[in-house]
């Protein structure tokens, strides 16, 4: 914990990387490129953001907004705009889908800022 990223990871190196609050997310990562950013400000600046992984409804194929928070314990539950409000376990269980790796465990919502975070 006492070693900088910087010091052991390199362009075109993969690595695993474990989240756990509860329900542990498995994310394996890769370094695509780098860069050295001067930082003048206290402020949070964004360096990197994921790619939004591309998740189609279950019943359609149409792109997903909506998980079933029921449905996904059997690996179901992905709905559109349009499946959405047909879905049998009703609204108060479809949080969002989020550009979050966490979307769909433990009833992530994360943040519905343009649909991504």
């Amino acid at each position: 914990m006492t070693t900088q990223l910087g010091r052991v990871l390199e362009e075109g190196k993969s690595f695993l990387h474990y989240y756990d609050m509860g329900d542990t997310t498995e994310l394996m990562l890769k370094v695509v490129s780098s860069f050295e950013a001067k930082v003048s400000s206290k402020n949070v600046i964004l360096l990197a953001r994921n790619r939004p992984p591309d998740i189609r409804c279950d019943n359609c194929g149409q792109p997903a907004r909506w998980i079933c928070r029921l449905c996904n314990w059997e690996g179901l539950g992905w709905l559109c705009e349009q499946c959405a409000p047909l879905h049998e376990c009703g609204e108060e269980m479809l949080p969002p889908v989020v550009n979050s790796p966490r979307v769909g465990v433990c009833g992530y919502t994360g943040s519905r800022r343009g649909g991504d975070e």
